[in-house]
């Protein structure tokens, strides 16, 4: 009982802060038509700085880091080729088994991960959770755009997702903050002083837009496949690499990292991809909402056996 109320308490601001963005959209003070240019602005500021930040601070000489790394890296690739191998025999409808798969490997890790591991391990220990994203995020992306293409039958422009994944954000972001670890750049006070200001909003922000993103609506459509993806995207994925994570000595803030990078629910910009690449848009919708619902039940669960084991 007392793990169970430490947890609690250590994930209690998460909660406090997706409760005021409910809150905030139910007195209709946040709008659904407000969140596209919302998360626009945290991605491109608040979270942008922030992953700037840590990678800058951060210290990857350790091999620690490369392992980290490659195992984030080799993970994702084995879960992608799984879901890709098994969902379509399952789902023979093209527009519904590539929303599955994306689902199913492809996590909101960038506004969650940073989020659980600076209130897990503190923002000291921002280091592997950076260095993840900076890896899985293009990843993510790239793999996206395969499964649509490869499902589909048509070709995969790697020049164009490469030219795309240039131009992310947290991409230029980790580019930079890695250059400025390498030159051992340090600004001066009245600069680093509001560039960590920025970037310390980025979790509480993040967390308030996803308050307000949550709705129930998307239990009551589709109901059985969207309860099966988001029970195979928040247990049976994180049950594929968190396990071989623990076995292979990762701990505390890279092994909170990895877990978040499987467990944490479908990526919020699946939707709009699954539009755009002849997916059924609607259905990832509905995912995504209802594991981001379901997540704050799993992601618990998830946070009390590690800490349980004594792992984080």
């Amino acid at each position: 009982m007392e793990l169970f109320i430490n947890t609690f308490f250590a994930l209690c601001p998460l909660y406090f802060y997706l409760a005021t963005g409910a809150v905030l959209r139910k007195m209709k003070i946040l709008k659904a038509e407000d969140l596209p240019r919302l998360n626009a602005l945290l991605f491109r500021s608040f979270l942008f700085f922030s992953l700037f930040n840590n990678v800058r601070s951060a210290d990857f000489s350790g091999s620690d880091s490369g392992r980290l790394l490659l195992f984030g890296i080799v993970a994702v690739l084995l879960v992608f080729a799984f879901y890709l191998l098994t969902v379509p025999r399952i789902l023979r409808d093209f527009e519904q088994s590539a929303v599955a798969v994306q689902a199913l490997y492809r996590s909101n890790f960038v506004l969650l991960g940073m989020a659980y591991v600076e209130q897990l391990c503190g923002p000291e220990n921002m280091g592997p959770v950076s260095l993840l994203i900076s890896a899985v995020v293009p990843l993510f992306n790239l793999l996206a755009v395969c499964t649509f293409e490869f499902l589909r039958g048509g070709k995969v422009h790697f020049g164009r997702i490469l030219l795309n994944i240039l131009r992310n954000p947290l991409i230029i972001a980790s580019a930079l903050g890695g250059l400025c670890a390498l030159l051992k750049i340090n600004f001066p006070e009245f600069i680093d002083k509001p560039m960590r200001a920025l970037g310390s909003a980025a979790t509480p922000f993040a967390m308030v837009l996803t308050g307000a993103s949550l709705t129930l609506g998307a239990l009551a459509r589709n109901r059985k496949l969207v309860l099966a993806v988001s029970a195979g995207k928040l247990l049976l994925t994180p049950l594929l690499m968190v396990p071989p994570a623990v076995l292979l000595g990762f701990r505390g803030a890279a092994l909170v990292s990895i877990m978040v990078a499987a467990a944490a629910p479908a990526a919020v910009s699946s939707v709009a991809m699954s539009y755009e690449l002849g997916g059924d848009g609607e259905l990832a919708a509905q995912i995504v909402a209802a594991t981001s619902l379901l997540s704050l039940i799993t992601m618990f669960l998830w946070v009390l056996v590690l800490r349980g084991m004594g792992y984080c």
